[in-house]
């Protein structure tokens, strides 16, 4: 005999085809020619498998669903790789009861378990790497105000703050 529950849809919850359609969309807006292009060669179809798989890590890092994840091409940064210069990754996470958006770039130190979330700058309000996030609890202790979080050194980085920023430090010669 089955269970009557688990048979009875959850009108609540989207179905699969739903979310599929959602997913598909919200990349084609945020990315058209990636979205578009990813068949094209094994080297478009590694890199879209592999966004995919930072977005299932960091959604498990921060317990949202996959489908709250968004990884694209960032527009600021590049990463060598043997074959030449590629895009790097720009992670956007949405919040799915706020809809408040968290931006993060993959902490090269961690290489796929960790991340950098980028913030504005509390002098200059540039975009900044804040501070490192593997968890959680991580971002927590960056949004708590009555915590000491130490901000990640790639934070402090003169060239991506505005003249005169007393945040940034400064460089040899300066």
């Amino acid at each position: 005999m089955t269970n009557p529950a688990s048979t009875t849809p959850n009108t609540t919850t989207p179905r699969l085809a739903e979310r599929a359609v959602h997913a598909a969309r919200t990349y084609r807006t945020a990315d058209r020619d990636g979205f578009y292009r990813r068949h094209d060669t094994p080297e478009e179809w590694n890199r879209w498998a592999r966004r995919a798989r930072v977005a299932r890590t960091i959604a498990t890092a921060l317990r949202v669903p996959v489908d709250a994840v968004l990884v694209t091409n960032d527009p600021h940064r590049t990463y060598r790789t043997r074959t030449g210069p590629v895009p790097g990754d720009l992670i956007t996470v949405t919040d799915p009861l706020s809809g408040r958006a968290w931006r993060f770039i993959p902490d090269v130190t961690t290489p796929g378990d960790g991340w950098l979330l980028l913030d504005r700058c509390p002098d200059c309000e540039a975009e900044i790497p804040a501070t490192r996030v593997a968890s959680l609890a991580d971002l927590s202790q960056y949004l708590d105000p009555d915590d000491e979080i130490s901000p990640a050194d790639e934070a402090r980085d003169t060239s991506l703050h505005r003249p005169g920023c007393t945040f940034a430090l400064p460089t040899v010669g300066d």
